[in-house]
């Protein structure tokens, strides 16, 4: 027997998934620079990435980080400085850059980004510990967990790219794309700020 809220759920996956956060603003400049083909190797680091902290967020371990003062300030500093690269690399993803550019943010580091990414800590702590499956079988539970949550963000994932790609067809000069990164680089650093509020 299945004690599971799972409509609810999947609107807390949904709604956290589709909001604007780091992993979004990434997908959606690579959507407007490398179109969406290119950006699929970015989309499967941050899935896997994301599904890993939701394991660990099962388990408890992400709660224990969390929880943990000294851990947890650490993380802080580690995501902002993270964060910090990803508003300037942001900035500049919107003018001139080639395909080839060393800018570009591929499976690993898209996979790694997740274990400093202050919003995908935030949603696997909370989505754990508000809807994990309580089934006899604890892996299965930590399974139906986490896999739930990200085949839901796939979908959302998908948006961000896709609107990045039609922005790119929209924004043909490069004022407009400059003024874009200004804004992507602006809201990443919002983001920072946030960590520490």
């Amino acid at each position: 027997m299945i004690s599971y809220n799972i409509t609810g759920y999947l609107l807390f996956a949904l709604v956290t998934s589709i909001t604007p956060g780091p992993n979004n603003y990434l997908l959606f400049s690579y959507g407007k620079k490398y179109g969406f083909t290119n950006s699929s190797k970015l989309m499967l680091g941050i899935f896997l990435g994301f599904f890993v902290l939701l394991y660990a967020a099962g388990y408890g371990i992400a709660e224990i980080i969390a929880t943990n003062a000294s851990i947890g300030l650490i993380l802080k500093i580690v995501s902002s400085i993270w964060l910090f690269y990803l508003a300037i690399v942001l900035g500049k993803l919107s003018s001139d850059i080639a395909l080839n550019s060393n800018a570009r943010i591929g499976f690993y580091k898209g996979f790694f980004m997740q274990f400093v990414n202050p919003k995908a800590w935030i949603m696997a702590i909370t989505g754990a510990s508000a809807f994990l499956p309580q089934l006899e079988n604890t892996h299965l539970s930590v399974f139906i967990f986490a896999i739930t949550f990200g085949l839901v963000g796939v979908p959302c994932m998908i948006l961000w790219i896709s609107f990045g790609d039609i922005i790119s067809r929209l924004l043909k000069s490069e004022k407009a794309n400059k003024t874009l990164g200004m804004v992507l680089f602006g809201l990443m650093i919002v983001s920072i700020v946030m960590i520490w509020i």
